[in-house]
């Protein structure tokens, strides 16, 4: 028990230090898609806010500076003006800018202080240490709305290697290297040549969990490990390798990949967290193209510009459409009433989506001035802009100012068309028959309430004690509605109806109510009268005289004296309803009790019951609403144009116009599409797929190494800019590009040739001497220890407990309104979204309410592109884990599964260890056990503790 205690006292000393740590930390925007510390964020956030508001007065362009500060250059705002330093990085405090802006000083801009978020940002940004590309002061600017010459050199651009057409070297021939592999070849002679002796291979067990988290994201079953164990031989790890990469889950695992680089969510984020309820269909699109291994050529194109792809069938259709998606699924300012300014905004999106997820190159700050820092011009992101912005994207409000998003209709078969237009025929019928028996029904009420008869007295003109609540909701009532009491109130409330009647004689004393199960038994009524006091008890839960009076006898009265009826709820059992009271003459004949209107009241209202049963049955009988997908649309002709220069960015502040096309420094010759067909998508997406493009298939291949060897060979995966790093292997990287274009684009033959190379298998062992020769491991001498993903550390606890769900969730956002709120993403992400017991991958992604597990272990923010998670190892996971209700929960099943066998304390032991940790328990577990208590014989209830520190422990997240 005492390695219980101290387990405790670690994990609680090691949280409150990083709790501290997170608590004084960067305070990051809450709407920011980048890290406040990089130079898109101030790009995006800051430098257009700068420009706006205060360059009129603090820059080259104004006629008199103010204050002496210049706000143009990162050095104009380190060294500040008459008052001292605009801005102290890291020193939000101390900031003189950011006093301004809070109008704590000098209130800045004068013209009125700026929005919160705005504020929140600079505070992130200055905190962040204040990143500022910006090295000198701009030039004055052209006052006439042209654009300043461009000093971008494309030429010598074009020299930079990751712009140079892709160049086949054959592999080394070396001694020791896997001779079916040309990654061998170039790693073992890069080896070489440093005078390092790679690790050996790593042992059988721990290859196999590598494997099957790598290529599947699961553990390896018991009975894998088994014939593995029994055959570790090359032959047999061919065969285990295609026997994965054929299984339905190798697409959720790399499928999760891909939606982590498109910034995949099922809601908007942003200031209005619309519902994405058809986004799904894309999520289901990737994974089944990894599955069926779809030529990443065709992959790409399809997300591009799918809509526009001729296609052989309805599938194929359906297919293309539904891969649009990709261009719209990211957070947008959908409540942004400048209309101008949301379409630039979504066009810079989505360029610089499309740059960063394809190429790998930052192209968002080009909406504002040239790259600062790779072969760039503002002219190319206008080319781009072009094609945006002859793309419908948006469309509509969803509500007032709110702008939303094309719903475009899916291929169906014919006979799923025609049975919902049935549906919807007869839908039709019925809610039409509906409307016009609850008109009559309505005229006829009107009629009854106006042929009468006899003398009315209706609420509105009654003496009411207490409280009575107004009320409207049932439709039979006189005058303008109805009241009821509160139960709660019993005894304390009364309405008294008093009247004077036109001749003496008797009357039938009628009362208007509306009847129903809540309704009072026991409504106490008084009638004064000729010959004194009379009390009556009404059961206002069924009426006796249709269609809404209820009769409490006849009495005499005197014309000379008042009549009066009090109602209460002295006795009640249930709400009491006071409507009005009707006086009935009984020996007049002029006056009628009954009329023919009230007859067809009750003719109507069972028709129009009777309707409402049939309209019920006809909905719960319904066919699945035609399929629709969230995908973009080429606008009309007359809306497609080439897209004028923004000098600065502004929407409004038009240069000069820019023929559409694509990147200078990545074509070969003309950029410029000569005779654009529609948007000019499609001719993107075939620039994109052009073998000789330079950069797309390094940038895939690049990140499928990444995911399988833990660093990519470009460790920047989405930067391959000049700010990147540079390959550690050219060669190889160009060499397994080149294999990847001739083999047709395919991503498995791919993955199939690294894990069955000799570098995979390599053991992650630390060597002393290698590490004093390469101690980032650039050469790849050992493999790199790597931590499971989230979802797979989640999965693998749904293997161990044996409750995993394999099938997948179609509609996670089903039963969702149009705006996701905190309350509708807080049930429905506890841990793992609503998938309950499915694989992670069909959990819901709202955006903003990601689940604290997912989160503490690093999951993909959906704000952002995301090639390469953050990959940490601290303590507060096992926190969270150690004390997540869900993990207990599986600890729990797992121990019934230890527990449910009668086996001596060894063996289960052992099944322990095999199932959850893929490996035979050390002497040194069998004591820790032991101490535990395990193999006490009364322990079963100590197994479920034990199993959920395993589950928190960092061995289980930990590949090696």
């Amino acid at each position: 028990m005492r390695c219980k205690q101290f387990f405790r006292n670690q994990i609680r000393g090691t949280f409150i230090g990083c709790s501290l740590a997170v608590f004084v930390g960067v305070h990051p925007s809450a709407n920011a898609t980048e890290p406040a510390d990089s130079v898109e964020f101030f790009e995006k956030r800051i430098r257009p806010v700068l420009v706006e508001h205060c360059f009129e007065c603090h820059s080259s362009q104004a006629e008199e500076i103010g204050g002496s500060l210049w706000l143009d250059s990162s050095d104009g705002m380190r060294e500040g003006g008459d008052s001292g330093p605009a801005i102290e990085p890291g020193d939000v405090d101390s900031s003189l800018l950011i006093s301004a802006i809070r109008y704590e000083s000098s209130e800045m801009p004068p013209s009125g202080k700026l929005p919160e978020q705005t504020i929140a940002d600079f505070e992130a940004w200055v905190s962040a240490g204040a990143i500022d590309p910006r090295k000198r002061s701009i030039p004055p600017g052209p006052s006439n709305g042209s654009l300043p010459v461009s000093g971008i050199d494309i030429e010598q651009g074009r020299r930079f290697w990751a712009f140079q057409p892709l160049k086949s070297i054959s592999s080394p021939i070396v001694e020791g290297a896997n001779a079916p592999s040309c990654i061998d070849g170039y790693l073992v002679d890069r080896l070489q040549q440093a005078g390092i002796t790679p690790n050996g291979p790593a042992e059988p067990r721990v290859r196999l969990r590598r494997l099957t988290f790598d290529l599947i994201g699961l553990p390896p079953s018991v009975e894998l490990q088994e014939r593995w164990l029994a055959d570790p031989s090359p032959e047999n790890w061919i065969r285990i390798v295609d026997e994965l990469l054929a299984s339905p889950q190798y697409g959720e695992h790399w499928g999760r990949h891909w939606l982590d680089v498109v910034r995949y969510a099922d809601s908007n984020g942003s200031d209005f967290n619309a519902t994405f309820h058809d986004a799904w269909r894309y999520r289901d699109y990737v994974i089944d193209s990894f599955n069926r291994d779809r030529p990443f050529d065709e992959f790409v194109a399809h997300q591009i510009a799918g809509d526009l792809l001729p296609a052989q069938d309805d599938a194929q259709r359906y297919d293309q459409i539904v891969a649009t998606t990709f261009l719209i699924v990211g957070t947008k300012m959908l409540s942004e009433r400048d209309k101008l300014k949301l379409e630039m905004d979504v066009v810079d999106e989505q360029i610089d989506t499309v740059g960063r997820v394809f190429m790998g190159m930052t192209m968002g700050c080009v909406r504002c001035h040239d790259h600062k820092f790779d072969p760039i011009p503002m002219t190319d992101y206008y080319a781009l802009a072009g094609i945006f912005r002859s793309t419908r994207s948006l469309q509509g409000e969803s509500q007032q100012y709110v702008s939303t998003w094309p719903k475009t209709p899916l291929p169906v078969s014919e006979s799923e068309r025609q049975r919902f237009q049935e549906y919807e025929a007869e839908l039709k019928r019925i809610k039409g028959r509906l409307k016009k028996a609850e008109s009559s029904l309505k005229t006829a009420r009107e009629s009854v309430k106006s042929n009468l008869g006899g003398v009315i007295v209706d609420d509105v003109d009654a003496t009411k004690v207490g409280k009575w609540v107004d009320s409207t909701f049932f439709k039979d009532y006189i005058g303008k509605g109805y009241i009821h009491d509160e139960n709660s109130n019993r005894g304390q409330t009364s309405i008294t109806y008093k009247t004077r009647l036109p001749v003496d004689g008797t009357y039938e004393v009628r009362l208007s109510h509306s009847p129903g199960s809540t309704r009072s038994s026991r409504v106490a009524v008084s009638i004064q009268t000729a010959k004194g006091n009379v009390d009556v008890l009404l059961d206002q839960r069924k009426n006796n005289q249709p269609p809404m009076w209820s009769s409490v006898g006849s009495f005499d009265f005197i014309a000379s004296e008042d009549a009066i009826v009090t109602i209460s709820n002295r006795e009640s059992d249930g709400h009491v309803i006071a409507d009005a009271v009707q006086f009935l003459s009984t020996s007049l004949p002029t006056v009628q009790q009954d009329s023919p209107s009230e007859d067809l009241v009750a003719q109507f209202s069972a028709d129009v019951n009777s309707l409402k049963a049939q309209l019920k049955q006809l909905e719960a009988a319904a066919p699945p609403p035609l399929p629709t997908a969230m995908a973009v649309a080429d606008y009309s002709s007359d809306k497609i144009s080439d897209s004028p220069v923004c000098i600065r960015g502004e929407p409004k502040n038009h240069g000069p116009i820019v023929p559409r096309g694509f990147l200078q420094v990545c074509s070969g010759g003309n950029s410029t599409i000569q005779s654009p067909q529609g948007s000019g998508r499609l001719e993107l997406a075939r620039w994109l797929t052009d073998p000789d493009h330079p950069l797309v298939s390094r940038v895939i291949v690049n990140r499928i190494w990444m995911h399988l060897m833990g660093e990519g060979i470009v460790r920047t995966v989405d930067n391959f800019g000049f700010n990147g790093e540079r390959p550690s292997h050219p060669e190889l990287l160009d060499a397994i590009a080149i294999q990847f274009i001739r083999g047709g684009w395919q991503i498995k033959p791919l993955v199939r040739e690294i894990v069955c190379s000799d570098a995979y298998a390599r053991s992650s062992q630390h060597s002393p001497e290698n590490v004093a020769m390469d101690a980032e491991n650039r050469w790849w001498w050992r493999m790199p220890r790597r931590r499971i993903e989230a979802e797979s550390v989640r999965d693998a606890m749904l293997v161990a407990a044996d409750e995993l769900d394999v099938r997948p969730i179609l509609q996670p956002m089903k039963g969702f309104g149009v705006l996701v709120s905190g309350n509708d993403a807080n049930d429905s992400a506890s841990v793992g979204g609503n998938a309950d017991n499915h694989r992670s991958v069909y959990s819901s992604v709202i955006r903003g309410y990601i689940p604290p597990l997912m989160t503490m272990l690093d999951a993909a923010d959906p704000d952002l592109i995301v090639g390469r998670r953050t990959n940490t190892n601290v303590p507060s996971q096992s926190l969270v884990l150690v004390n997540s209700p869900e993990v207990r929960q599986w600890a729990e099943a797992t121990a019934r599964r230890v527990t449910q066998h009668t086996m001596a304390f060894d063996e289960r032991l052992r099944w322990l260890y095999v199932n959850v940790l893929q490996r035979e328990p050390s002497p040194a577990d069998v004591r820790l056990a032991e101490e535990f208590g395990l193999a006490s014989s009364n322990s079963d209830a100590l197994w479920p503790e034990f199993i959920g520190a395993i589950m928190a422990s960092t061995e289980f997240r930990l590949l090696d």
